[in-house]
């Protein structure tokens, strides 16, 4: 019985992770191009706009979509996903409008006008959407639908920037094809969901108030935490250019992408897999501490040489690959190197907080992750630091909370 629940673990782990592989080859591939048909202060702005937004990608839901994969009763299910898709729809308008007040009232930023307020506002829906439609894709153990939607979204953001970009409308060439590419597949996810249309619709508000009570801790603790967590990172990106320019918003935007390809083949896609199998064992045994020990020596396994290639190997072939001008993002990629590989371990088990029902743990954790971004920014402003020194801060600072965080969910996984 364990042989098979581990051969399952690492099948769904490997569907998911093929998926992404492709996914992030497209990305691989594209990117060089992208480098040299968009300047880094263009880049720049559409990685701003995109942290604006990731700000909100996971919450966008009020978190309501995670209760979707471990809700035992399929009629609440049902209450669920109109719920998540209720506060999705009205968070998407009020998040819009605020931010489109924000840009035309108060900031001085020439490359964002009110059509990329629209498309903010399109991404931010799309979340919406995705978040509910993954969920119960989760629930039913759909992972080769997920994975090749992954493939084709990212192709489509990808490839069509590249198309774009002989329109020369600057960041709307890369914001376009990212928004156009949320879109597709919504059907196809959607396909085992349609049967039930007119059951969804008819749920009565009286039902979805009763889920919305009886997961209540999933918007009380969950979403404020995440929120934290989001903001902690997209921060990172606002205090760069209210430090240093748009221009080297770009340039950390490509180490982030760097940085960011063995989260998106493996981290995320295990966090996925961990969060379903950690929810079984926990609902079986009161605690999730084999899946917690098997996700983690997988993990790390993977974490060390992928370290050990991200601070040796790939600084001096950043100029190769992107561009000459590209050059000093190869310097953030050595620096925020070990924080990464901390987070690619510490990020994929973090759900087990959810699973163990301690949101008010993750809560903390994210509150201090704001904290330390905030009075980095502070320290960098007053003693007119540089980015480097910018950044190291940041990484051993991450890294220690990260750390602490990995020990909580420890604990947490062996109580019964």
């Amino acid at each position: 019985m364990i042989n098979q629940r581990n051969s399952t673990f690492i099948k769904s782990i490997s569907i998911l992770t093929s998926g992404s592989i492709i996914a992030q080859m497209i990305i691989i591939i594209s990117a060089p191009i992208l480098t040299r048909l968009y300047s880094p202060e263009e880049i720049g702005a559409y990685t701003y706009i995109m942290s604006i937004s990731h700000i909100f990608m996971a919450i966008i839901n009020g978190r309501y979509d995670m209760s979707i994969v471990t809700e035992k009763d399929e009629k609440k299910v049902f209450a669920l996903i109109k719920l998540s898709l209720i506060v999705s729809s009205i968070l998407s308008i009020l998040i819009s409008f605020g931010y489109g007040v924000y840009f035309n009232f108060f900031s001085t930023k020439t490359l964002i006008n009110n059509n990329i307020i629209i498309i903010l506002f399109l991404i931010i829906f799309s979340y919406g959407l995705i978040n509910v439609l993954n969920a119960y894709n989760n629930r039913e153990k759909k992972y080769v639908l997920m994975s090749s939607l992954y493939i084709f979204r990212s192709a489509t953001q990808n490839f069509g920037a590249i198309i774009f970009s002989i329109l020369n409308i600057k960041v709307l060439g890369l914001l376009i094809p990212y928004t156009f590419g949320q879109f597709i597949g919504i059907k196809r996810q959607a396909k085992s969901l349609f049967t039930n249309f007119n059951e969804i619709k008819n749920i009565q508000a009286k039902d979805v108030l009763e889920v919305a009570i009886l997961h209540k801790k999933q918007p009380i603790f969950s979403a404020p935490a995440l929120f934290a967590n989001s903001f902690s990172y997209a921060s990172i990106t606002i205090f760069i250019e209210m430090l240093f320019g748009m221009g080297v918003v770009g340039l950390y935007s490509v180490s982030l992408r760097v940085l960011g390809i063995p989260l998106s083949i493996i981290s995320g896609n295990v966090s996925k897999v961990f969060y379903e199998d950690a929810s079984r064992e926990y609902n079986r045994t009161g605690q999730f501490f084999k899946s917690f020990k098997k996700t983690v020596i997988f993990l790390s396994i993977l974490a060390l040489p992928m370290v050990a290639t991200m601070i040796y190997i790939v600084p001096p072939l950043v100029t190769l690959v992107f561009g000459d001008e590209w050059r000093e993002a190869g310097k953030y990629i050595k620096i925020l190197s070990p924080m990464f590989g901390v987070r690619f371990i510490v990020s994929s088990i973090s759900v087990g907080l959810l699973v163990a029902q301690k949101q008010n743990y993750e809560f903390i954790i994210q509150i201090l992750f704001i904290f330390i971004s905030i009075i980095t920014y502070i320290i960098a402003n007053y003693l007119e630091l540089e980015i480097i020194g910018y950044l190291s801060i940041i990484s051993i600072t991450f890294t220690i909370i990260y750390l602490f965080n990995f020990i909580i969910i420890y604990k947490i996984s062996i109580k019964n």
